[in-house]
């Protein structure tokens, strides 16, 4: 829950407007000389005219407490902000060097006058040289423009009177004619308005870091960072725990500092083992270790006197990844998670959908292991996935060390239809739901948008523009703030609503209230039966029957030349999301089936599988599939894609390869993943079959090798598809069913 107090402050001295070092040096520095300056001008002038036995007397009692208050509001004003010190000071230096002058005059003083002359001309151009070209801030530099139009207007006129006529002019003014009672009050108000902010401001300054090398249980220490809820000066509150790959210092605490603490959550940021400035050597392996770090690391922080004992986990991406695994040991502490754009399944959402994906797992672990990149590729394809101890640490799902059943965390898991860990949200939404402690079930909420990696705010997605509604951050931080609000707070939250949010994405250049917006849903997956759509030999895509004639769809494979990536669930942040791959479905070694321009909507929500009837001159090779959305214009958007390398049709820990005679079919099912999408009446449904998706994923030699080795060595893949009435090649989609029980209007 925001504290607006807190977050008031908070922001304000982000911004530079209100800071407690900027108002004690140099504000209060500056103002108080400046004032200084102008009192001593002010009495010195006026104190000429006024003797204790006069009836004009400058100061009597009533005024000297008068001028005293007003002088201490003016300083206390001048402090909070650079631009009001600015007007107030350049101000008073020239109201000081009016009074010099006049008395120098008096006097017959000519060499102070002259000084008093000079130093009136130099004052504001000094200011305004140091605030154009010096400490460049232009507000200051309006204020010291209006502090010359306000000596200039006033000022100058009160600097010749008389003590007479300034006695006079006091008897007049205004504030006489108050009841002393709103007198007081206006008073105090002045007082502590200014007062107010200074105290709060110094209060809820952002404190500073405390750095700590915590130790893990095996000796290695992680660089850990933590900072203090501002104000709360390390008394026990709910603690945010982050831990990331990426430093410590770097872009996860510019988010994160700017949600978390305005909660009254302290924070604590931690490099993860082997980056930054934490230890491990250069033979760590990212990740499986973090089932156990991430615990050790928790329990560090229950034992802190500043932690309250309820702790929350936070992070997107790769900061997601770890949480997953030491959430899945169910540790002390973990009350709620925030799992943004991740999996709990590393080998088979990260590193192998089927085929290896050579773009996601190459450009991060090179971008973020640069010492060791190569020892991590190495072990990855030395032990993953048949090292039982390597692949169960980074993985929920087998009951060996980190499991869904251990889950006693709330969660909110975030992603994006068109991200690289689309399928790891969804599983881990379930995993978290249905599989895991009675706590954590039914206190797990889902949002799905129509976005790339981590790009929450929707808009332009690869080579399409979502409308407005696509921003989904107001969506995940009221989610977010009500379950992390019951979970480290203790304020309920409400169970019995919608825990779904899913875009249904469609046409994004024609509006209808039919596609592109938010849908609401009791739980996930939604109750829906597959359909069929059949590959029929003219190149068609049929949902009631397959033809009546049988054909194979022949094409060859060359490795050094495989299909080129377009946009999907890809990871380099340039080539991701729905991209156009008309440029690429005219390759002889492209299939295309397609729909006529359909007369009615079609619509999925689900998980998609190409199911498909193979055969192959080679003992192993690749066959991929794309589904688009054929616009009015011919372009052919990409919404999913699945690839299959067929020796691991089975499973990847038991390799089965193909027989290489090409009379031989094989029945292979593709993971698509998953979408919700509508396609509208006058669109196609097109479905691309080709045996490379690269850099995507790795092109496969056709050789049998192990993945990732020698691509010198090829064999050029003579591939099969066969379609028909005897092999029944299709897509599979989820079609929704009782839609009216699954969902809720929101």
């Amino acid at each position: 829950m925001i504290n607006w107090i807190i977050a008031l402050f908070y922001f304000l001295g982000n911004f530079g407007i209100f800071n407690i070092e900027k108002m004690l040096i140099p504000n209060l520095f500056f103002v108080g000389i400046c004032r200084g300056l102008y009192i001593l001008g002010y009495v010195l002038y006026y104190g000429r005219y006024s003797s204790p036995s006069s009836s004009d007397r400058l100061f009597t009692k009533k005024e000297t407490v008068y001028f005293s208050i007003k002088q201490i509001i003016i300083i206390l004003f001048g402090m909070i902000y650079l631009p009001i010190a600015a007007f107030i000071s350049f101000y008073s230096l020239l109201m000081f060097t009016t009074y010099l002058i006049n008395i120098a005059r008096a006097k017959d003083l000519k060499l102070l006058t002259l000084f008093g002359y000079l130093f009136k001309i130099l004052t504001p151009l000094i200011g305004i040289i140091w605030f154009l070209f010096i400490n460049i801030d232009y507000y200051a530099l309006a204020a010291i423009g209006i502090s010359l139009l306000a000596f200039l207007h006033y000022g100058l006129k009160n600097s010749s009177l008389t003590l007479s006529e300034l006695l006079n002019k006091y008897s007049k003014r205004r504030l006489n004619r108050l009841p002393i009672f709103v007198k007081y009050v206006l008073m105090l108000f002045l007082v502590v308005f200014p007062g107010s902010i200074i105290t709060a401001t110094a209060i809820y300054t952002p404190q500073s870091k405390f750095s700590y090398m915590v130790e893990m249980r095996d000796g290695v220490r992680l660089a850990t960072d933590v900072y203090y809820a501002p104000g709360s000066y390390g008394n026990s509150r709910p603690v945010i725990l982050i831990r990331t790959p990426y430093g410590k210092t770097g872009w996860a605490y510019e988010l994160y500092s700017q949600f978390y603490p305005i909660q009254d959550y302290h924070l604590v940021i931690q490099d993860l083992r082997g980056t930054h400035d934490s230890e491990g050597g250069d033979n760590f392996l990212l990740f499986t270790m973090s089932y156990r770090d991430g615990v050790d690391t928790l329990y560090w922080i229950l034992n802190q006197s500043w932690c309250n004992g309820n702790i929350a986990s936070a992070g997107v991406s790769a900061l997601c990844l770890n949480q997953y695994f030491y959430g899945g040991m169910g540790p002390d502490g973990l009350k709620a998670q925030q799992l943004w754009f991740g999996t709990p399944e590393l080998f088979d959402h990260a590193i192998y959908q089927g085929s290896y994906h050579k773009s996601s797992v190459e450009t991060w672990v090179t971008s973020t292991a640069p010492n060791n990149w190569q020892h991590q590729l190495d072990m990855i394809f030395k032990y993953y996935p048949k090292n039982e101890i390597l692949y169960n640490s980074t993985s929920l799902s087998f009951p060996l060390g980190p499991h869904y059943s251990n889950v006693s965390a709330y969660g909110i898991h975030v992603g994006g239809w068109y991200d690289h860990f689309l399928q790891g949200t969804l599983d881990g939404y379930v995993g978290y739901d249905d599989n895991s402690t009675m706590r954590a079930r039914g206190h797990q909420k889902l949002i799905m948008g129509p976005w790339t990696h981590g790009s929450i705010y929707g808009g332009k997605q690869g080579e399409l523009i979502y409308p407005e509604n696509s921003n989904g951050f107001d969506l995940i931080l009221n989610w977010e703030t009500e379950i992390f609000d019951e979970a480290l707070l203790g304020i309920p939250a409400d169970w019995s609503g919608a825990r779904v949010a899913y875009y249904m994405m469609g046409d994004v250049d024609v509006y209808s209230d039919k596609w592109n917006y938010w849908r609401y849903a009791y739980d996930w997956p939604l109750d829906n039966v597959t359909e069929e759509w059949f590959f029929t030999a003219n190149g068609g895509l049929n949902k009631t029957s397959a033809g009546s004639i049988n054909k194979n769809f022949t094409y060859i494979y060359d490795p050094r030349y495989p299909v080129p990536n377009l946009g999907g669930q890809n990871q380099p942040f340039d080539l991701n999301g729905p991209m156009d791959q008309s440029s690429i479905e005219n390759r002889p070694d492209v299939i295309i089936f397609e729909t006529p321009k359909l007369t009615e909507a079609v619509e999925i929500v689900g998980k998609i599988f190409g199911h498909l009837c193979v055969a192959s001159n080679c003992t192993d090779t690749d066959f991929t599939i794309k589904l688009t959305d054929v616009y009015p214009d011919n372009r052919s958007m990409l919404i999913t894609d699945g690839s299959l390398t067929v020796r691991s049709r089975y499973n990847y820990t038991s390799e089965v390869f193909m027989s290489g005679n090409p009379k031989h079919v094989y029945d292979i099912f593709i993971d698509c993943w998953s979408t919700a999408y509508y396609f509208a009446p006058g669109h196609k449904i097109r479905i691309a079959i080709s045996s490379s998706n690269y850099p995507r994923f790795a092109a496969n030699p056709n050789t049998g090798a192990p993945l990732a080795t020698n691509y010198l060595n090829y064999n050029i893949a003579n591939n099969t598809l066969l379609v028909g009435p005897e092999y029944n090649s299709s897509i599979i989609f989820p079609r929704l069913i009782n839609m009216d029980s699954t969902h809720v209007s929101y």
